[in-house]
């Protein structure tokens, strides 16, 4: 009699068909990031193969302990894919059952990839930024400038503008196109320049392509100010000395990825989820200037697949696949 193990498989319609909404997101990730703080994960930094210059696929395992979720994504990043109008992030996410190992899940990793990003921006808010924040600025209208916007103001009411800058005209267009009917009580307003967009930022979202060359200077960021580099690159070599307090979601991972910023520079004042777990405190006063480095986790990754999986599986979506017949004798290769 067969005995077949298998595994779910879920097409990128199906993961977007499951509904996972920005706020469950924010809830998953702001769980994550506690579980984090207190020490109940394996998050290892990823590694990866680089086939281009300025490109990169990443290897990222990740299990939360208290959760019981692990597995792993595969994720690519090629910014010359925007020429060929294709998308320049895509993955995939492989869970694995935690008691014997086996994959009980494949799914595409793109959006959860998207929308944890814009998420863990969020928890941010919540923790560093000034709580009378009103001005959002979003350097970057890519798909995250795009998602962080959605995403920022539902958890800080406060913010009553949004500025924006690109140098790509484009990506200017879709975005007031698609975000600003979305939010009809925020005033959009585009920036004249970088410098400009900067200076003027409560909320700063840096969600640019891969940038080599510093853009972005610490004397723009005013008092008061929370910056978020989505994508890490564009600051001073010395920008974690020249902040208040600097955070970053993982500090072996930093350390080991981003060794322009962390030559001279001893520790962090704390990990994200320190200050979420009640470890240490967020922001203390409305002069502090904070830089937060969240480069991104794989057990934010597993537990939003996790989570995904179950809606899916309410919904009916997805196909079960077969992965081997464990009642057929060991196969032997041959000669």
């Amino acid at each position: 009699m067969s005995k077949k193990l298998t595994f779910t498989y879920l097409s990128e319609p199906d993961v977007l068909n499951a509904g996972l909404t920005l706020t469950e997101t924010v809830d998953l990730c702001k769980e994550v990031l506690r579980q984090h703080g207190l020490k109940k994960v394996e998050n290892p930094p990823k590694s990866g193969v680089h086939t281009r210059k300025d490109s990169f696929i990443h290897s990222m395992p990740g299990y939360l302990e208290e959760a019981d979720v692990c597995g792993i994504k595969w994720v690519s990043g090629y910014p010359a894919n925007m020429k060929q109008k294709l998308p320049t992030i895509v993955g995939m996410i492989i869970l694995n059952n935690p008691d014997t190992g086996f994959p009980k899940a494949v799914l595409d990793g793109t959006y959860i990839t998207g929308i944890r990003t814009a998420a863990v921006g969020a928890v941010s808010v919540q923790q560093l930024a000034r709580k009378d924040a009103e001005v959002l600025v979003i350097v970057g209208t890519g798909v995250q400038g795009k998602y962080n916007c959605l995403c920022i103001p539902n958890f800080l009411p406060s913010i009553k503008k949004i500025r924006y800058y690109d140098d790509w005209a484009p990506s200017l267009k879709s975005f007031k196109e698609q975000i600003q009917p979305r939010l009809p009580n925020v005033i959009f307003e585009e920036a004249s320049s970088l410098e400009d967009a900067v200076r003027s930022a409560d909320v700063l979202v840096c969600s640019t392509g891969t940038l080599t060359k510093t853009v972005f200077y610490c004397d723009w960021v005013k008092p008061g100010a929370l910056v978020l580099p989505v994508q890490a690159g564009g600051w001073e070599p010395d920008v974690m000395h020249k902040f208040d307090k600097c955070v970053v979601d993982d500090w072996n991972q930093i350390n080991t990825r981003m060794p322009w910023y962390t030559s001279n520079f001893d520790a962090p004042y704390a990990e994200l989820g320190e200050i979420v777990s009640g470890k240490k405190p967020g922001r203390e006063n409305n002069e502090e200037r904070i830089i937060n480095f969240n480069h991104g986790l794989a057990i934010e990754d597993m537990m939003c697949a996790n989570y995904i999986v179950e809606k899916a599986k309410k919904k009916g979506l997805g196909v079960e696949m077969d992965l081997i017949d464990l009642s057929a004798p060991v196969p032997l290769p041959p000669v």
